[in-house]
């Protein structure tokens, strides 16, 4: 991934809905809304995943919503997971906001080849009472 890319990505506030209640994930800081959702459902690790502009390729919102409802039924299927749905929006708003999904408790290898199935460059990865990263997958 290039480095205005990544920096792009870095630069990207990262929130999920629980309920009524918004929580935003920042890229290199830990969150302590996420870590009383863990405690709460007994899980330990969170993806930030979407199925939106693969490669960075804007796609029409049509394209995107398919591989999204796509995305949604992969992950209907797999046991023991708790989803949220969610946005990625960069600070700057240059690029549009995607749907995206906060996933807890997949594992790190599951969560890298779905983002892989789906053709993203990156993928959020949070573990309990740790800083958010960036994975380049």
């Amino acid at each position: 991934m290039d480095k205005e890319l990544l920096n792009n990505y870095k630069n990207t506030d990262y929130w999920f809905a629980v309920g009524k209640k918004a929580i935003t994930l920042t890229i290199g800081q830990k969150n302590n809304d996420f870590d009383r959702l863990c405690e709460r459902l007994g899980q330990t690790t969170g993806t930030f995943i979407t199925a939106f502009n693969p490669q960075s390729q804007l796609l029409t919102k049509s394209e995107n919503k398919s591989r999204n409802e796509q995305l949604v039924t992969r992950l209907e299927q797999m046991n023991e997971i708790h989803c949220f749905s969610g946005e990625g929006q960069d600070r700057d708003k240059q690029w549009p906001p995607e749907a995206s999904f906060m996933v807890l408790g997949l594992k790190k290898k599951t969560a890298i080849d779905l983002a892989r199935e789906y053709q993203q460059n990156a993928l959020v990865w949070i573990e309990y009472q740790q800083a958010a990263v960036l994975i380049d997958v």
